[in-house]
């Protein structure tokens, strides 16, 4: 049976005959028994659609047996007419159920450049990423397994986007739930049988049916003609994306074994990336990327990265564009870094914290140790990004001294001499990061301080 929220959009529930519909029942709780451990908050995310409808049952019946906590969240993209429809009944299952549900309204950017799809899906992930709980649980069953396989061999991925989604991972570099996917094994169909067995309901988003959009033209016009010519394909593209796994955890062993040599600090050593063939240097700084959560560079540029790394001159600066973030080489090691970030200058009124270019200031209250406050009172107090021409004196037995040899003597990189944030009370530079307080501003024994913290991203 089915009812309508609109024309395009329509509640599902229908019936067809089947076996009964354990099959997806037993890998969920096979799943959570795996990874979950008992009071753990689980949030499920829910887009309405039957994969994610059946989960919420799923894990709904469960909860009680496995002890976690268990709500919702639905993200609301905006994009279609119905999207207010869907979160309505997203709120009725919801309530039915007595799950906590939170909304999250997105707005998607960068369509023109990333395609709707993947700008949807930063979107929808971004949302993700703040969500208060242990796990995340996403719905994703072994035919988008398949797809995604395929739509990423397709854009020439690698082992890492050949293994397609993993049962369980984080969100990389970055604070925030773990993402669980306890339905990876299960098929469409049985997840079909499960939802129309129970006679639930769910939504139908009508750009599924848009094959514009990659993926949709894999779900709907390849993927269906390789079933009718290869029966098992889903099952046979999944046991594949296993294998690509287990290779691309191979190399991740291989690069954790390279990177005990190699890194310093977090810092690829040169001369160490130097001694290694070049797939191998590859691995490692792909790996070094991973860590940091940086979105990964194509293949030619990662290579290119490597050849400059290893073959440009020693004396040579070399500051190369991933993408998102810089690779500098200086003396010696290979540094990442942000983009520059236009930094201007801003007034400090005695915050604790202040968020300034790529980083943070702290400002931490002392005694006998920083800026002396008492002289800062009644005096405008402002941050400004470097501009050249700088002196500086820290040492009261040394000279005024440019702040440009001060920073080349205390072994500050060249790309972040422009990115510190100086603090001046007046025309007089107080406080350099990495290089200290001048000498006329230093407190003295028994003196209220002020230290400034800067702590970079």
């Amino acid at each position: 049976m089915s009812s309508s929220v609109s024309s395009a959009c329509s509640l599902m529930a229908s019936t067809r005959n089947s076996s009964p519909p354990a099959e997806p029942a037993a890998r969920v709780a096979a799943c959570l028994e795996r990874h979950v451990r008992q009071g753990e908050r689980l949030v499920a995310a829910l887009s309405g659609g039957i994969d994610s409808v059946v989960l919420l049952h799923l894990l709904h019946d469960l909860s009680r047996h496995h002890g976690f906590q268990l709500s919702a969240v639905h993200v609301n993209h905006g994009l279609s007419p119905h999207a207010d429809d869907w979160q309505a009944f997203c709120r009725r299952l919801c309530l039915s159920l007595g799950v906590p549900l939170a909304v999250a309204h997105v707005e998607v950017q960068d369509v023109a450049a990333a395609g709707l799809e993947a700008a949807a899906r930063q979107a929808r992930y971004a949302a993700f990423e703040g969500v208060d709980a242990d796990w995340l649980v996403l719905a994703h069953q072994r035919d988008d397994q398949a797809e995604t396989l395929l739509f990423n061999l397709l854009r020439g991925a690698g082992l890492a986007g050949a293994a397609a989604m993993p049962v369980v991972r984080g969100f990389p570099g970055r604070p925030g739930p773990r993402i669980l996917r306890p339905l990876l094994g299960a098929s469409r169909a049985d997840v079909e049988r499960y939802a129309d067995e129970r006679h639930l309901a769910w939504i139908e988003d009508e750009s599924n049916l848009d094959v514009r959009h990659a993926r949709n033209f894999l779900r709907r016009s390849i993927l269906p003609q390789l079933r009718e010519r290869f029966p098992g394909c889903d099952a046979a593209l999944a046991r594949a994306a296993a294998h690509f796994a287990e290779g691309d955890a191979l190399l991740s062993q291989l690069a954790e074994i390279d990177a005990r040599t190699a890194l310093r600090e977090g810092r690829i050593l040169v001369a160490e990336l130097g001694r290694l063939d070049e797939a191998r240097a590859r691995n490692l700084l792909r790996h070094v990327l991973k860590r940091a959560g940086v979105a990964m560079p194509d293949s030619a540029r990662l290579q290119e990265a490597v050849r400059q790394v290893c073959h440009a001159a020693a004396d040579r600066q070399l500051g190369i564009d991933l993408g998102q973030c810089l690779l500098h080489r200086y003396r010696g090691e290979l540094w990442l870094t942000p983009k520059p970030y236009a930094s201007v200058a801003i007034n400090w009124h005695g915050e604790d914290t202040l968020a300034w270019g790529h980083g943070t200031l702290r400002f931490d209250r002392t005694r006998d140790d920083g800026i002396c406050i008492a002289r800062l009172q009644g005096k405008a107090v402002r941050i400004l990004p470097r501009q050249g021409g700088e002196r500086f004196r820290p040492d009261a037995r040394r000279p005024r001294r440019e702040l440009k040899k001060l920073l080349q003597e205390n072994g500050v990189p060249p790309w972040q001499r422009e990115r510190l944030p100086l603090l001046w009370c007046g025309e007089e530079l107080v406080w350099v990061p990495g290089i200290g307080i001048d000498c006329a501003w230093q407190c003295r024994k028994g003196e209220a301080g002020l230290l400034p913290v800067w702590m970079q991203q």
